[in-house]
Parts: C-alpha cells; structure tokens; sequence
C-alpha cells in the first residue's frame, strides 16, 4: 500500500519591504518627537518654577525699593520743613535783618539753592542763590520750595534741589508690573512652546514619512524588478533581463545583474557548442576511421584493372584510363576530406604561455598563401596573450585563408587585415580580420560556426568551426561583428585573455 503523498507546507504571508520601511521610519521619526515632547514638558516645569521663584524675589525687591522711594520722598519733604523751622527761629532772620549771613545759611544748608525775606507787603528785603554743585549735573534737579511764616506776617522763603527720582520711581513700577505678569502666566508660557514645537515637529515627521513612504516604493518597485527577472530566468526564460535605469546604487546593482546573465548566457552557449563540437570530434575520428581503411585498396583495385587490359579496343582502353583518373581524383578528395576530419578529432590539448602577439601575427607571412595578402596594423604598445603558440596561429591562419577566399570569390582583391586592441576594461585583446569579401548575410550569422555549415563551394564548413574551439578554449570566443570591416567585407573578432607580462 502506497503512503499518501505529503502536502507541501503552507507558504507563510510575507509583509512587503515597503510596509517594514514605512514602519522602521515611523518609529524613528515618532521616538525622538515623543522624548523631545517629555523633555520640553520637563524642561518647562523646570523654567516655569525658576521663574516663578525668581520673579517672586524680583517682585520682593522691587516692592521694598519702591517703599524705600517713597519713604525717601516723605523725609525729604520732612526734612525740608525742619529746616525752614530752625532757620525761621533765628533772631535775625525772625527780624527781617538785611544783613543777617545768607551766603553762610546756603553754604551750611545741604541742597538749599535760593533763600529770601519777605515782609509783609510782599517785598524782597533779602536775598541770595548759589549754583548747583557740579557732581548734581548727572542727576535730573526738581526744586522744592519751602514758605515758612515770620513774626508780623512775614515770609521765609526756602527753595532746595532735590533730585528727579521720578522717572525711576516710574521706570522701577514698570519693571514690578512687567514681574507680576511673568508670575502670572508662568504656567500658559512652556505649554504654548511646547505645543509649537510639537506641530512642527509632527509636521516634519509627517512629511519625513510621505518621502520615506515613496522613496520606499520606489525602491521596493525596483527590487522588484530584479525579483521578477530572477524568477523569470529560474521559470527558463533565459532572455529575460531587470532592465534597471539610473544612476544609483541600485541602477548598478541592476547593470552588474543585466551583465551576469549574459555572461552566463555566453558561457552556457560557449558550453553547448563546446558539446556539440566534441560530439562532432567523435564522429569525425570515426569516419576518418572507417572511410581511410578502405580507400587504398579501391585505389590498387581500380590501378591494377587500367594496367591489366591488354586488349586492342582503343575506345574501352580510354575508358578504363578516364575512369582511373575519376576514382584517382576522388578517392584524393576523400583523402582531403578524411585528413580534415582527422585534424577536427585529434586538436591537441592547449598549453597556454605568455606570448608577444605581434611575434605570432607576423609569423603568418611564412604561410605562401597568406605572404603577399596579409596586412598587418598593430597597436602602438606590444600586447602579450596567455594562448597556445600553435593552435594560436592555426586558428589565424583559418581565419586569414577564409578571408583570402572570401575577396577572391567576390572578384576582390584577396587581401587580409589583422589588427588587435584592448578590449574589456584592459582585461582581454580584441583580435580583428577584415577581409574585402561579400560579408556574412544576417541569416547565416547564428550557424556560421557549425560544423559542416559553409559558404564557399568547395569548402567542408569545419574551419571555422575548428578556430570557434581553439577560442574556446583559450577562455576567449570568435565572433562575427554586426557591422561590415572598413573594407567592406567581414570582420571576425577573435578575443583572448592578456597574458602574465600585459594582466
């Protein structure tokens, strides 16, 4: 009896990026305003009881000042008086003396300016006045003047200076006014800056959150996109790519994305066509096998037929000799075509050593063919590679001799033009042959580099694919460019890694 299948545990609801972002900036614009609103709060009962307690003793002061004002006001008024009395009771002044000392009375009488006798009738029978003292010159001068009664109805009149307190007075119980209000809304003070202050705080933290809000969807909306191209590329829809644009991290996050999978892209077609090839390898070595063995002996078979006639008919001796000419030229061709095949199944393995590319290129004009058709335009520094030196210029001189008859076939001139550069940030060589052929129609572009896949007529379509392999296997590729060469034909561009002197 079969065990029921399990059932796949429920996926658990997942809460977006988004929502985790609008709460993690929530917390962090709400903990400072709700500290900030408990400090202020604190702060103002602090400054509210200062004040309340300085204004208190403030107040105190200001009240006893400003008895000791008026206190002042009432002895100077009682004093003045006094001293009207005491002179008013001297024998000479009570006598209306014309020569009784004035001058010395001013002079012994503190603040007292301006002293007369006056009889009855009102006339002046004596009198005198003195400057003020110069340090009184920065205090405002009011004057108090003093009548005081003399015998027979008679007048001493008495005028002081006194100094002008009453802008102080003034100024002191505006100052205790000013101190009572403070008193008064000590309390109203804090909680009205602490509500201005929580607004505009709340209404930063409101729009700190609108932006964090978003600025999270933005970001999420991008991930997003690089969720969905992973689950796409999982899914097999290998061409699917995030497509990120901008200038932020995340654009280059999505750029390093875009070109990780056309690199796996590239290294997963660089490995299918590396399978094909090798099974091609075995076929190859198989029928170079079993198509060598048997054509020597057709070949002494057919020899030995032409020479054994011995008869007189002319007509069937010709034939005889044409149809060992046919079996001879084409057990050759089969020849050619099995030592191709030989040559694509048994590529040496690649032992890769730093060479100078300028070395192995110029090594091409030893080739008789290629001597007088090859052109060659280096770079201005000298360029080492890590490749194999033989299987190296096997793959150039595949390409050149593809080029030479490309030119010749077109009625061109059969010349070939090898160039290189750097290529990949420094880190590769970009090898390019031009050639002055017809160029590779866009439909053949993708089977090129198949086996057996040509388009010259007299060719077996496995040199190209023999130079794609050794590109291969260099870590490099072989590629067809998508615009025609400066000289009109085809360009290959052949790319391998630089080698320990160059890296």
């Amino acid at each position: 009896m079969t065990a029921p299948a399990a059932t796949p545990p429920p996926r658990r609801r997942r809460v977006s990026l988004q929502i985790k972002l609008a709460v993690v900036l929530l917390l962090i614009v709400m903990t400072p305003l709700i500290w900030s609103a408990y400090l202020i709060d604190q702060i103002g009962k602090v400054a509210a009881n200062f004040g309340a307690a300085e204004a208190a003793a403030r107040e105190d002061s200001m009240r006893r000042a400003e008895d000791a004002y008026l206190e002042a006001f009432e002895t100077t008024k009682r004093w003045h008086a006094e001293v009207a009395t005491r002179l008013a009771s001297r024998p000479d002044l009570a006598a209306l003396d014309p020569t009784a000392p004035l001058d010395r009375i001013l002079d012994a009488e503190q603040g007292l300016v301006e002293i007369a006798l006056i009889d009855h009738d009102g006339h002046v029978v004596a009198s005198r006045s003195r400057p003020l003292p110069e340090r009184w010159g920065k205090w405002g001068v009011v004057d108090n003047h003093v009548d005081h009664p003399l015998p027979g109805g008679a007048t001493l009149a008495l005028n002081f200076a006194v100094p002008d307190l009453q802008p102080h007075y003034k100024a002191l119980q505006q100052s205790r006014a000013v101190v009572e209000e403070a008193q008064r809304v000590r309390t109203a003070l804090p909680y009205g800056l602490k509500l201005s202050f929580l607004i505009g705080m709340g209404v930063a933290g409101v729009l700190a959150i609108a932006l964090g809000v978003l600025a999270s969807r933005v970001i999420t909306s991008r991930i997003g996109l690089l969720v969905t191209a992973a689950r796409k590329i999982s899914g097999g829809q290998l061409d699917a790519r995030a497509g990120l644009r901008g200038n932020d991290e995340l654009a280059e996050l999505g750029a390093s994305f875009d070109t990780m999978l056309d690199d796996l892209d590239r290294q997963r077609q660089q490995i299918e066509y590396l399978q094909r090839i090798g099974a091609w390898q075995d076929v190859a070595r198989k029928l170079a096998h079993e198509i060598k063995n048997p054509l020597t002996p057709i070949q002494l078979a057919v020899q030995q037929c032409v020479s054994a006639y011995k008869g007189d008919d002319e007509r069937y001796r010709k034939l005889l000799a044409d149809t060992g000419e046919i079996v001879e030229e084409e057990i050759a061709g089969l020849r050619r075509l099995v030592d191709t095949f030989r040559t694509l199944g048994a590529l040496p393995r690649v032992e890769a050593q730093p060479l100078d590319l300028r070395e192995v290129v110029e090594e091409l004009h030893l080739d008789a063919q290629l001597a007088e058709r090859l052109r060659i335009e280096p770079p201005a520094d000298d360029v080492t590679v890590r490749a194999d030196k033989l299987l190296l210029k096997r793959l150039l001189t595949n390409l050149c001799e593809n080029g030479v008859h490309a030119g010749e076939g077109a009625g061109n001139p059969g010349d070939v033009v090898v160039g290189w550069a750097l290529a990949s940030g420094g880190r590769a060589v970009a090898i390019t042959v031009d050639d002055h052929g017809p160029g590779v129609r866009a439909e053949a572009r993708e089977r090129i580099f198949e086996p057996y896949v040509t388009t010259k007529a007299t060719g077996t379509g496995l040199g190209l694919a023999i130079a794609k392999k050794i590109a291969l296997e260099h870590g490099g590729d072989l590629e067809i460019a998508e615009t025609p060469a400066p000289t009109g034909g085809a360009r290959f561009v052949v790319t391998l890694p630089l080698g320990d002197a160059a890296a």
